[in-house]
């Protein structure tokens, strides 16, 4: 709900691309204005928030544009998501709940955690709600490029993907450049310890020998990790891709 560029108030049902404790990037067909403001509610649970306008990103489809909002009150409980702190930034994240009382938290993993997570699909955590020690596993409530995931249909695949371990649902930033020099920051929507599906809005062509930083942090120095892709999917909000890891 909010003012477009007119002056005009609106209200439009609507959905996220992704969002986090700062902020989230929704798909609106209003325009709006750099630095306004606009209330985001909650359908799920009713509860409203206020966020500023801070940038356009691409048009997605027809006069649909995505747009990136930032929170007014970050500790607001608006996505229904409790988000644990954690000043190491490079640490993979990922949004797992509590398989007794399905309440879901974004936590920052451990290199032990994200190993045991791969391979076992399940963590043990304390659980602020049951008040005990209960069994975590990635949750399925996790909305982050979700609406992006179920719009894609498979108009080019180049070759099946091979599911040999464990995948596990995660978003993490990744940066991917290819040999040509074209390079991406983009998103990660689940990995393995053989390969991921990542989310971009750049052409990769079929068995092109890319370099995979992951997880990204501009205070790290990168150290890449080889691969190919070896399927894609066009989607009506970009492509993903299968990219399998190069020993």
């Amino acid at each position: 709900m909010g003012n477009d560029t007119s002056g005009v108030s609106f209200t439009e049902d609507t959905v996220t691309v992704s969002f986090n404790q700062q902020g989230a990037r929704i798909i609106l067909t209003h325009a709006l204005s750099l630095d306004d403001r606009v209330w985001v509610r909650n359908l799920e649970n009713g509860v409203q928030e206020e966020f500023r306008v801070i940038g356009a990103s691409k048009d997605v489809f027809g006069s649909r544009r995505e747009w990136s909002l930032e929170a007014v009150n970050p500790q607001a409980a608006l996505w229904g998501v409790a988000f644990e702190n954690n000043a190491d930034t490079s640490q993979p994240k990922v949004l797992v709940e509590c398989a007794t009382c399905h309440a879901a938290v974004e936590s920052t993993l451990s290199n032990i955690e994200y190993e045991v997570l791969l391979a076992t699909g399940l963590l043990s955590r304390h659980c602020e709600r049951c008040r005990e020690t209960t069994r975590w596993k990635p949750s399925e409530q996790a909305v982050t490029w979700e609406t992006l995931a179920r719009s894609v249909s498979p108009l080019v695949i180049g070759a099946e993907e091979r599911r040999r371990a464990r995948r596990l649902r995660l978003s993490m930033h990744l940066r991917v450049r290819n040999a040509s020099g074209m390079i991406d920051m983009a998103q990660t929507r689940d990995v393995s310890k053989t390969g991921l599906c990542f989310i971009s809005r750049q052409r990769f062509p079929l068995g092109d020998e890319i370099y995979i930083t992951l997880p990204y942090a501009k205070s790290k120095a990168p150290v890449e990790i080889k691969g190919k892709v070896v399927w894609m999917a066009e989607g009506s909000s970009g492509r993903l891709y299968g990219a399998e890891y190069v020993r």
